[in-house]
């Protein structure tokens, strides 16, 4: 079973300081970071004024972009350095965020089960509105990315339930294939 991340209800969001760093995040396509990163400062902050402000081991960036505190590394951390960099942020009041660099990047999108929105006149895609994988190109793996530079990060099975014994909170988890779908 393969699942998007996506943001509990009423835990934080993050937001970059300087506008032009959101690139930054959309331009992780794979490649190593970590010699030449440079933290990125961000912020904490509620998703909409009448949302609540609960701290969350995953603050919500996009579902393509995985942010988490030090509590969240130190219980994945064999998941995470398996299938990418986790690289320092800088925030405004001292607490320890980090994002997810990820390296593996999988060519197993089923593009004849997908169902994808392309742009005009292209064959670039636009987005992925229903996602078929071929099986035998996701064995052993627990995180990864479509090469697509709309492709959310997606996790595995393991990872989700790695999630929950570590007691994680902020993150909630849509199934969006597996191999009987």
């Amino acid at each position: 079973m393969i699942y998007e991340p996506l943001v509990h209800e009423g835990y934080e969001w993050i937001n970059a300081i300087d506008p032009s760093d959101y690139e930054t995040f959309s331009s992780f396509d794979g490649s190593p970071r970590a010699m030449s990163w440079k933290p990125v400062k961000v912020r904490r902050v509620r998703a909409d004024k009448r949302q609540a402000f609960i701290p969350s081991d995953f603050p919500w960036l996009g579902s393509d972009t995985l942010i988490m505190r030090r509590r969240a590394v130190e219980a994945l951390r064999s998941l995470l350095e398996a299938h990418g960099e986790v690289l320092p942020l800088a925030t405004e009041d001292g607490v320890e965020l980090f994002v997810l660099n990820v390296t593996t990047i999988l060519d197993a999108l089923d593009e004849e089960l997908s169902s994808i929105v392309r742009f005009p006149g292209t064959q670039r895609i636009m987005r992925i509105k229903k996602v078929a994988l071929h099986p035998t190109r996701l064995r052993g793996v627990d995180i990864f990315r479509l090469p697509h530079r709309v492709s959310p990060t997606y996790v595995s099975r393991g990872f989700v339930d790695a999630v929950n014994e570590a007691g994680l909170v902020g993150l909630d988890f849509n199934q969006v294939w597996s191999e009987s779908s």
